[in-house]
């Protein structure tokens, strides 16, 4: 009878027991989220981490309708008594208000987003499992992808984290700096008005050349003519034009037809090459694709090389000819 009344005793001792856990930790939850919690709160941190894969990453220009991935590490802790934490049950009950330690999410945002980017959080929610005093992890993916409008400047947006309180855990929040660049662009178009001139000898023509920055920075255009030909002097004017985004320059490239052209039918191609640059230059410098354009000078006319002399001397006798004749008439 001793051993089934010792049995007996211990069971009604457990169940005592529990049900006193119970009610204290019911009675403790209550207490710690009202008065008591403002008496005693444990301060939480958090930390966020850039990956050093990631910050390679973010050293060099992201390339224009493409995507990055950027791993952050999430840390979180609390400046918390671990004598206390370490009590069975009630180190629990005291610090975290249940005897259950449920995970403390934190929650992600961005900041200070372009519109001129998609930049999103794979996981905007993550979970730290077990939140103790010494910083458990969780990780967390931003995804980056400049559109074409992008300005290949340095830019910077920010990565909020916030966590809730968590019994006498107080809530926290905390952000950090993410920089990146989109990259350069050196995009023109050139359009001419009228590439086509007719001339006679020795004369100039203006041939007005309007350049557009389709890029997302400022840029240097630089014209150079294709085998010019020396007799007929071409230049351009000027030689380097400084063009912001979206906006545009006319430079003018001129000839000056030579003493042999224009007395009679013929015709002469330029090909003018017009060249985007990075500004500040660089070395090596960074240029977009050459954008080469034609223009045309035709002549209608006769001519006699060599001749002219002796048609002028033809000419003249003629016309003593015919004053003579009147002189006698």
């Amino acid at each position: 009878m001793t051993t089934p009344l010792r049995a007996v005793k211990a069971t009604f001792i457990i169940g005592f027991i529990l049900v006193g856990t119970l009610f204290t930790s019911s009675l403790l939850s209550s207490y710690s989220t009202t008065a008591s919690a403002k008496i005693v709160t444990y301060p939480a941190l958090i930390s966020i981490e850039i990956s050093n894969e990631s910050l390679a990453t973010l050293n060099t220009p992201i390339s224009i309708e493409s995507s990055i991935h950027i791993k952050l590490k999430i840390g979180y802790s609390f400046a918390g008594p671990a004598n206390i934490i370490n009590i069975p049950f009630l180190g629990r009950l005291w610090v975290y208000g249940s005897l259950i330690v449920f995970p403390q999410i934190i929650h992600l945002s961005i900041q200070d987003k372009p519109d001129w980017a998609n930049i999103y959080l794979a996981t905007p929610d993550v979970y730290i499992e077990n939140p103790y005093i010494t910083p458990t992890f969780a990780y967390a993916d931003v995804i980056i992808s400049p559109y074409m409008q992008a300005p290949a400047q340095p830019y910077s947006i920010g990565i909020s984290a916030s966590a809730p309180a968590l019994g006498r855990i107080g809530g926290v929040n905390y952000s950090v700096a993410l920089n990146f660049q989109p990259d350069f662009i050196p995009l023109i178009a050139v359009e001419i008005g009228n590439p086509v001139r007719q001339v006679g000898p020795r004369e100039a023509v203006n041939f007005p050349v309007t350049i557009t920055n389709l890029g997302n920075k400022e840029i240097i255009v630089t014209g150079v003519v294709q085998d010019p030909p020396a007799d007929w002097a071409p230049l351009i004017s000027p030689t380097e034009t400084i063009i912001a985004t979206g906006q545009k320059a006319t430079v003018t490239f001129s000839v000056v037809a030579p003493y042999n052209f224009g007395w009679h039918n013929e015709q002469r191609t330029f090909t003018v090459i017009f060249t985007p640059q990075k500004i500040p230059p660089t070395a090596p410098p960074v240029t977009g694709t050459p954008h080469s354009v034609q223009v045309r000078v035709n002549s209608v006319g006769f001519s006699a090389p060599g001749f002219e002399p002796i048609l002028l001397f033809v000419a003249l006798t003629l016309v003593v000819i015919l004053l003579k004749k009147r002189k006698k008439s």
